[in-house]
């Protein structure tokens, strides 16, 4: 997504890592120190995302012993958008990707 410097108007593009809006912290115009910009969203592209969870199937044996099931955040984009509902059992081949713990982040499967 593009941002506007308020100060000078250069145009200030910026990737956002998983999902995380965050505007730049300063122009990056030769000789501006500006610090507020106006958001392109004309020219933002959506994706179409979704987050689910996971959870492994365990056989009685360890049920019975009070085993709680493991469990695994996955983002779904594109066309898998939808593709799989609560109950449903899937199987999931991707990539991992580690995200930093702290702000209710966990591990996360998303393909590249």
């Amino acid at each position: 997504m593009d941002f506007v410097c308020a100060r000078c108007g250069t145009r200030n593009t910026r990737q956002f890592q998983d999902g995380k809006f965050k505007p730049p912290d300063k122009c990056d115009g030769d000789g501006c120190s500006g610090k507020r910009f106006e958001a392109c969203r004309s020219e933002a592209v959506c994706v179409d995302w979704q987050k689910i969870r996971l959870q492994e199937v365990i056989g009685s044996d360890k049920q019975s012993s009070g085993q709680v099931p493991r469990t695994v955040e996955v983002e779904l984009t594109d066309d898998l958008v939808g593709s799989c509902v609560v109950g449903d059992v899937v199987t999931v081949f991707a990539a991992v990707k580690h995200l930093a713990a702290g702000e209710g982040l966990a591990l996360s499967e998303q393909p590249e």
